[in-house]
């Protein structure tokens, strides 16, 4: 069961009805499939994804509701706030085993006739969710469906503020839980594990057991003042085997590098790093799990995974990523450059985050590439970021050189002086004995590529950001 879409209305940044994301699912094989990468500006929406989707799960305060209400421009909020998911997959398998069973028939209920699960909540009644009825075609609240809702669909977030130490606990939800849940499920059965529960039962709850007939005095004792106010009744205590999961709630991580302390002591950086490690672990091994037709849906998202990592460590936990996304859905945002630069960037879902005025706007990258080869690292900075890279002008001067056959600089610079640009510099040649050529006139395409192809002709003035920008914008407008 994986996400399908998010469709958001007055959605903090995201004013008005119907911004709707559609997003990656992972194909089982192919590594990116299923990694969905957030990029823009700061205060463009990126995070409010997240914060949407943990809406929808977790409903919020109705005291705070006003917090993810859209702001207007005169100030105010004056609509509610809604958060729509569509669930796309083996729906039905994942009910089956992981919903109760008298809850089950709701959720069937709500899948339609594309075999799509959708989910709703709004700030209308921040506690209340709806599923669609495919009988009614319209949503509702079935009684009791947010506990079941929770379990079916497992969501896990580190933020960028989240203390890192919070990742490495041992909770039912986190990944250091739910990787040694997963190992301890497969532990159930062995021989071990069931000298433990015979020892368990040992001291706890036979009668023989020095333990247990001190905790019987204990119990009479209870018993006879009981009797004595309230009436005749056998009051026992009794131990119910621990369930094995349980044990690693009193767990911990202890870190040595030169001095062994638990991880809670350590610096945000090592605490950061130790948890997106337990990442690349997950990765490793459960990534490929042999039954993923009753593997619990799960869902990863990571706010600015390159927050106290350095770029090899970056690359690295892309790597994972990468590998992780081939049968999990993950979510990031990121400003980081080495969270692109990869082969599989293509496979990747890449949305670019940027403001229109005061509302958020979502453009997914795929679509109008400038390139056969797109997404690249020069053009997503550029549509991103507006920031104009000499990578990105080398790629459109060839690309254009290419599909008109103008590979000599005269051709170049007579078919583009043709499509409307003006020779508005003058480049100077230098010759091999060093000798200056006289300037001549060319265009400012053709004076930046010479600028980065020939750094050793110092002979010209260096063209600014502002040229380089406008030279980009040009040959744009001619792909």
């Amino acid at each position: 069961m994986f996400i399908k879409s998010i469709c958001l209305s007055n959605f903090k940044g995201f004013i008005g009805d119907n911004h709707q994301i559609e997003f990656k699912i992972p194909d089982g094989a192919t590594a990116g499939s299923g990694l969905n990468i957030f990029i823009g500006e700061n205060n463009s929406g990126k995070s409010s994804i997240f914060e949407a989707i943990n809406f929808l799960r977790n409903g919020i305060k109705e005291d705070e509701a006003y917090r993810i209400k859209s702001k207007l421009a005169d100030d105010t909020r004056p609509n509610d706030a809604c958060v729509e998911l569509a669930f796309c997959g083996n729906i039905q398998n994942a009910i089956t085993y992981f919903v109760q069973r008298n809850k089950q028939a709701a959720f069937n209920n709500a899948i339609n006739n594309e075999q799509n699960l959708k989910a709703k909540r709004n700030t209308v009644s921040c506690k209340k969710l709806d599923l669609w009825d495919n009988e009614s075609q319209d949503y509702s609240n079935p009684s009791g469906i947010d506990a079941p809702f929770k379990a079916l669909f497992e969501t896990n977030f580190i933020w960028a503020d989240t203390n890192p130490n919070d990742e490495a606990a041992f909770g039912s939800t986190t990944l250091c839980g739910l990787l040694l849940k997963e190992i301890a499920q497969a532990h159930i059965n062995s021989a071990e594990y069931q000298t433990f529960r015979d020892s368990f039962n040992q001291v706890f709850n036979s009668p023989a057991s020095n333990l247990r007939q001190q905790i019987a005095t204990i119990e009479q004792k209870v018993q006879r003042i009981f009797t004595e106010q309230f009436g005749q009744a056998d009051i026992h205590f009794r131990f119910d085997e621990l369930k094995i999961d349980s044990f690693f709630k009193n767990a911990s991580i202890f870190i040595d590098d030169g001095v062994d302390i638990p991880m809670s002591e350590k610096g945000n950086g090592m605490q950061r790093s130790v948890a997106l490690a337990l990442l690349q672990v997950y990765a490793e091994e459960l990534a490929h799990d042999e039954e993923q037709g009753q593997t619990k849906p799960f869902y990863l998202f990571i706010d600015e995974p390159e927050l106290c990592l350095h770029p090899k460590g970056q690359t690295k936990l892309l790597e994972a990523l990468l590998e992780i996304s081939k049968t999990k859905q993950v979510f990031l945002t990121t400003h980081s450059p080495y969270f692109l630069v990869t082969p599989h960037l293509s496979n990747v879902g890449l949305f670019i985050f940027r403001k229109d005025g005061i509302s958020n706007i979502v453009e997914d990258a795929s679509l109008e590439p400038m390139f056969p080869w797109s997404p690249t690292w020069g053009e997503i900075n550029f549509k991103a970021y507006k920031l104009p890279t000499v990578e990105l002008h080398n790629e459109l001067y060839g690309r254009l050189q290419d599909k008109n056959g103008k590979f000599s600089e005269r051709d170049f610079e007579q078919w583009i002086n043709a499509q409307g640009i003006q020779f508005s510099k003058h480049w100077a040649r230098v010759n091999s004995d060093g000798t200056v050529r006289q300037p001549y006139p060319v265009s400012l395409q053709t004076f930046i590529r010479n600028h980065i192809h020939h750094p050793e002709n110092r002979q010209n003035t260096l063209y600014t950001e502002d040229e380089l920008k406008q030279s980009i914008e040009e040959m744009i407008r001619l792909l």
